[in-house]
């Protein structure tokens, strides 16, 4: 039971017991004062009337005919005529019940009064003793309407007391439901701050669960530094930057075996030519300092794209991963004026070339083929000592231009929608006993008898701006596959979930339709969609969280310092991006940071797991690491 019912049954029972108290000392008092004055009125009639029986001469025909006149009168219960030897002459006695008030109100208020006895006189000689007695139905009249009065003032007086009561005790307990939303928060992973109260015990609750929240986002946003700086010393060369080699080769081979929207993109490789000779020319210092400015332009760049990643492969040698873009020459085209800005801002521009070679990538490719073409179209662009890009394509296959291959995608994902072409493959997630934790549902579509995988369609999706529709589609899907199998689902969801604000309300209709289903759902938002548009992706958690769904962040890796801002999010679980885990078993930098990882993610409730886990070796050491799960090609559920 709630304190505020609990606190309205104590002022209902305390109102009770004063209503109780009044109501018995008022007409206790009002009884006593009747019987007192009925006792006065009794005495002082038999005193009248035995005088005027006197005066009459006491004749016995005379005597029975005013006492009888007096009886009809009404007003007297009883009145009788005894001679001086106690036998009775003359009885008036009215046996009628009372009706006037309740039986029960009767029987507990009884009012008992003394009877008037006056004697009857002829001359000196006795006649005989008068006894007469006031009839007490008008007594229990008047006492039964005084209660009835009391209790109609107690009714009134209690509902304005309700009343007011209410408003106040509104205002008092205003404090205990921030009290309780705050720590319902808390127990949902979302360590969030109120305003302190003025009442002294709400405000000594609220100032330890405040300092206590402050404490987590505190810790938390250190680790978030701690991890950041790990991550720069294992991954970041250290005079632009940029990603080394390794980790950024990592990611293109992560990039070429996921299976959504980053599965299709370009790849560019950029030289600066004449480096060697700028370095003996305007020395090290002097250089570094410029391919400090290279680096921060090109961080730049990929700051301002989802996924998209810089890298230094050597000395002269810089890359760019563009997980989406479609058209080739995007990313090729900024490395070039990007660069070319911060050698003309120096005066180092003269003689030096910028040649580019750049090729799109799709899911399947392998990174020796994508790395052999670019290799030859930038050694041959770099032979014809220009700063031009080439485009190396596959063979002797020549892309159509993007804007034909939109047309044509356009129709079939029209077409797609219409005829309900998409469906849902499931790859399990396993747990630390290898039980089933939820199935990973990735959208597939048919099309004419094929069965295209994500990576094939997703980014035209994202292009032609329908990745809501997608996600609607994908939400139902899940929904009617729990509802069949009854087993735990996660979907990925685009940007589109996160900043479309239709979205929101649209999902929060089809869980309220489907909320046993929706119970069994995971949702799961990329790393840099969450961390970019943060306060979206909190209403979003809010909201579907209200109806037991679970929600999470893949591709967790990237934006670690980013990490401090989940501490009011209330996550479920995050996903480590496949690129940290390749080979994890060899790699003592990339354990380190997984495992703080962990920690972190534990100390705030939250459930870690792998993606994109290929062989025992590295489920095995992320085991160790701390991992609570892994998904991936290596990954099996047996039974």
């Amino acid at each position: 039971m709630s304190l505020h019912k609990k606190l309205w049954i104590a002022i209902i029972v305390l109102l009770l017991l004063v209503f109780s108290g009044s109501f018995l000392v008022s007409t206790v008092s009002a009884k006593s004062y009747l019987e007192q004055q009925i006792s006065m009125k009794n005495a002082d009639n038999a005193a009248a009337l035995a005088l005027s029986l006197t005066q009459q001469g006491a004749d016995d025909i005379l005597l029975e005919l005013t006492l009888s006149a007096q009886f009809d009168t009404g007003f007297y219960e009883l009145i009788e005529l005894r001679d001086p030897e106690g036998k009775l002459k003359i009885l008036r006695q009215d046996e009628q019940p009372i009706d006037q008030a309740p039986s029960w109100f009767v029987t507990a208020f009884e009012i008992n009064v003394d009877a008037g006895i006056a004697t009857v006189q002829s001359g000196w000689q006795q006649v005989g003793t008068l006894t007469l007695r006031s009839h007490s139905k008008f007594a229990y009249e008047r006492l039964w309407q005084s209660a009835q009065m009391l209790a109609l003032i107690f009714l009134v007086a209690m509902l304005i007391s309700g009343f007011l009561g209410g408003q106040v005790l509104k205002r008092i307990l205003k404090p205990l439901d921030d009290v309780v939303e705050q720590a319902q928060a808390i127990g949902n992973r979302r360590f969030i701050t109120i305003p302190e109260p003025s009442t002294l015990e709400f405000k000594q609750v609220v100032s330890a669960m405040n300092e206590m929240s402050a404490r987590i986002k505190h810790v938390l946003g250190q680790e978030a530094k701690r991890l950041q700086k790990w991550q720069r010393e294992a991954h970041v060369d250290k005079v632009t930057g940029l990603n080394n080699r390794e980790p950024f080769m990592k990611s293109v081979d992560a990039a070429l075996e996921s299976d959504d929207v980053n599965a299709t993109g370009s790849l560019t490789l950029l030289r600066i030519t004449g480096l060697a000779r700028m370095n003996q020319l305007f020395g090290r210092a002097a250089m570094d300092g410029v391919l400090s400015e290279v680096g921060n332009e090109l961080n730049r760049i990929v700051m301002s794209h989802s996924r998209w990643a810089a890298c230094r492969l050597n000395g002269s040698d810089f890359a760019i991963l563009a997980p989406r873009a479609m058209d080739p020459n995007e990313a090729a085209q900024q490395m070039q004026d990007g660069i070319r800005q911060v050698l003309e801002a120096r005066s180092m521009d003269e003689g030096i070339l910028l040649p580019a070679a750049t090729t799109i990538y799709a899911h399947g490719d392998t990174i020796g083929s994508i790395m052999t073409r670019l290799d030859g179209a930038l050694l041959a662009n770099e032979r014809e000592g220009e700063s031009s890009i080439s485009v190396a394509f596959e063979g002797d296959i020549q892309m159509q231009p993007v804007r034909q291959q939109m047309e044509e995608w356009r129709e079939i994902l029209e077409q797609s929608f219409r005829d309900q072409n998409f469906l849902l493959d499931y790859f399990p997630l396993v747990g630390l006993e290898n039980e089933l934790i939820h199935y990973e549902a990735m959208v597939r579509l048919k099309w004419q008898g094929e069965k295209l995988s994500a990576g094939q369609f997703l980014p035209w999706v994202n292009r032609l701006e329908i990745s809501s529709e997608l996600d609607k589609h994908v939400v139902d899907l899940a929904l009617r596959s729990i509802e069949t199998t009854g087993y735990p689902t996660a979907i990925n969801l685009s940007v589109a979930a996160v900043v479309e604000p239709g979205f929101v309300s649209w999902i929060g209709e089809r869980f309220t339709a489907k909320s046993a289903a929706a119970k069994n759902l995971w949702i799961e938002i990329p790393e840099a969609m969450a961390f970019r548009h943060i306060q979206n992706f909190k209403s979003l958690c809010k909201r579907v969280k209200a109806s037991g769904c679970k929600i999470g962040i893949e591709h967790v890796g990237h934006q670690l310092s980013d990490l401090g801002n989940l501490s009011d999010v209330g996550l479920d679980y995050l996903k480590i991006d496949a690129s940290f885990v390749r080979d994890i078993e060899n790699n003592s930098a990339n354990q380190t940071l997984l495992r703080t990882l962990c920690t972190v993610g534990h100390s705030i409730g939250v459930k870690v797991y792998a993606e994109g886990v290929r062989t025992e070796q590295e489920w095995q050491t992320m085991l160790e690491i701390g991992a609570d799960g892994a998904t991936g090609p290596g990954i099996s559920l047996t039974e």
